[in-house]
């Protein structure tokens, strides 16, 4: 029984039919990122092969914590890139669940190469890696566990944001990691990563605002980052905060609003919100925009009760 990570690098098959150096380049950075992440971690146990890692450990805590800071690593890399960031960018999704992982060592031949192995693990990470949108890491928990695996692990250094949307396998709960934030810094340096993260993948969402096929993609990838924010998150003068409702009127960018609120009444100040001048006009003009009808009907999707209710916490305490 081991934690089992399954990741692949976000629009890289387009990269490849786009320019195939540029791909190589975007390759050999999550190579070398994994690379150096891994090999000083002795419980966990990697393998590269194309776009994608498998990795596994008995020490959850262990995988999670190299997973995510592999995710910020590669994050970082795009800032560094002069190529199209609309084209070619460093984004790894996947999924990490826990269950039987069987590797069997097999005789290999000089021209064959054989990596044999049966994991019910490997089969649920890689259904999650398929489903989600953006540079997100699905964690998959079972719903009741005598020793926590991941879910209250104080040893897992991330939030474990619960998605109640997922519902892949029965008596598992599903829970974003919010890797922009990492819980082993002292909380000044948290919350400078977070903002530096952010910024990053603000740029992105702004490089591919034409192109639609990938807008969601990154709107979903800033979504993991301002909810990071949140715990940091100030009714005071916010220059994020002032940032976002300035930046993203556009009908188009309506999952932007969705969250703002999102992170907002997730903030330990959540209750000082609703009557903050700022938020309350951003909240009367998009309200009001085509785009809202988007936000209306993915908050009452049945799966998504929770964000109905932060929406209605928010508009009685502004009432």
């Amino acid at each position: 029984m081991e934690a089992l990570a399954f990741i692949d690098l976000l629009g890289f098959s387009q990269m490849v039919s786009l320019n195939s150096d540029s791909a190589k380049q975007v390759l050999g950075d999550f190579y070398n990122i994994t690379y150096r992440i891994i090999k000083n971690e002795e419980s966990i146990v990697g393998n590269l092969f194309s776009d994608s890692l498998l990795a596994h450990s008995q020490n959850s805590s262990a995988l999670v914590n190299a997973i995510t800071k592999v995710y910020r690593e590669c994050l970082k890399k795009n800032r560094t890139y002069h190529f199209d960031l609309a084209k070619f960018f460093l984004l790894p999704r996947g999924g990490v669940s826990f269950g039987i992982v069987d590797i069997q060592n097999r005789i290999e031949a000089p021209n064959l190469s054989k990596n044999f192995i049966v994991s019910p693990a490997l089969v649920h990470s890689a259904k999650m890696e398929s489903q989600i949108k953006g540079s997100r890491l699905l964690i998959a928990d079972t719903e009741y566990n005598v020793e926590p695996i991941f879910n209250w692990n104080i040893n897992v250094k991330s939030i474990l944001y619960e998605n109640s949307a997922f519902t892949f396998w029965a008596k598992y709960k599903y829970y974003d990691s919010l890797w922009f934030l990492d819980l082993s810094k002292e909380h000044d340096l948290q919350k400078e990563e977070v903002i530096d993260l952010i910024d990053i993948a603000i740029k992105l969402v702004q490089a591919n605002s034409l192109n639609e096929k990938f807008l969601e993609q990154h709107v979903q990838t800033l979504r993991i980052g301002l909810l990071s924010f949140a715990k940091f998150l100030e009714p005071n003068a916010n220059p994020l905060l002032t940032k976002l409702i300035t930046d993203f009127q556009d009908n188009k960018f309506w999952l932007i609003w969705l969250t703002i609120f999102e992170m907002l009444m997730s903030s330990p100040d959540s209750w000082a919100f609703p009557s903050n001048p700022e938020i309350t006009g951003f909240y009367k003009n998009v309200s009001l925009k085509p785009g809202w009808a988007n936000v209306l009907k993915e908050i009452n999707k049945p799966q998504n009760k929770y964000l109905l209710s932060l929406f209605r916490e928010f508009t009685s305490n502004m009432s």
